[in-house]
């Protein structure tokens, strides 16, 4: 199945007292180029995200975001610096002894110190985080690739209907080449006659050399190739593998056929549906550009 490049993917669970939430878009890119944001104390996991995403996708510039928010706060456990807290003692009664001053040490004045304090958060198990966070991104990632997959439907739809057409112009201009050559030869007779001016010449040497002519406005050959890379092309269409590139390629090589009928062919009907289907090519190229 074909898959567009342009896709938006969401998913949120809040799963042993986390809220996590997980979001993918992307946009086209000529190569896979991705833009992780994350909390801080968790971008440890910004490699494993990059890693499950290019497990599903091959080109695109895609932008993951990651929140993981604790509901229950973050667990503080606390422990006295007793070091600290008989310094900061033993210098209040030096004051009181030197100085004269007057008061007691009490417990207020000690819990006003914030250095008597430590405060240390408990190291959380990272791998149960991600545990979790990696289900929560496989749901956002299945709803992006849904999206995707929707989009390139539609593309694939388009396309093949372009290319049913411009099979339509290539079954028109092979049915007038035959005619455009018979012109070209007759045209060719009749002009080297006028130049001659009434000039005895051999006249099967004239109409070999007229007919050599004829042959190089013959698009015989250039049909027959855009026959076979229009083929190829609806093969490709029902392949599910990233072939972006591949059709990006195949219309180059379609292009090139159809510039080369439209320069040999001499006829007026023929140049108009040449004109057509280098126009209808130009759409399906701007098309392939959103295919992965």
């Amino acid at each position: 199945m074909i898959r567009s490049m342009t896709g938006y993917g969401r998913a949120r669970r809040i799963i042993d007292g986390r809220d996590i939430t997980c979001e993918v878009k992307s946009v086209n890119n000529r190569y896979l180029e991705q833009n992780v944001r994350i909390n801080r104390m968790y971008s440890a996991f910004e490699e494993r995200i990059k890693r499950a995403v290019s497990e599903r996708v091959s080109r695109g510039k895609i932008d993951v975001y990651v929140s993981i928010d604790n509901l229950e706060g973050d667990p503080t456990q606390l422990s006295l610096n007793r070091e600290y807290l008989e310094a900061y003692m033993d210098s209040l009664r030096k004051i009181k002894e030197d100085y004269g001053v007057a008061g007691e040490i009490d417990l207020r004045m000690l819990s006003m110190k914030q250095e008597v304090f430590i405060a240390r958060k408990p190291e959380e198990d990272l791998e149960t985080v991600w545990r979790d966070v990696s289900a929560v991104l496989d749901e956002a990632l299945e709803a992006y690739q849904s999206m995707r997959e929707k989009e390139g439907e539609k593309l694939r739809d388009d396309i093949s209907s372009r290319i049913a057409l411009l099979g339509t112009f290539r079954g028109r201009l092979a049915e007038l080449a035959p005619v455009s050559v018979k012109e070209a030869n007759a045209r060719m007779i009749e002009r080297v006659k006028e130049l001659l001016g009434g000039v005895q010449v051999d006249e099967s040497r004239l109409l070999t050399e007229c007919a050599v002519y004829a042959d190089r406005c013959d698009v015989t050959e250039e049909l027959v190739r855009l026959g076979s890379h229009l083929a190829q092309f609806e093969e490709m269409l029902e392949k599910s593998a990233a072939i972006g590139k591949k059709m990006d390629f195949l219309v180059q090589e379609i292009n090139r056929e159809i510039n080369t009928t439209g320069s040999k062919c001499n006829n007026t009907e023929m140049a108009g549906v040449v004109i057509d289907a280098k126009a209808e090519l130009e759409k399906i190229r701007e098309q392939i550009q959103n295919i992965e």
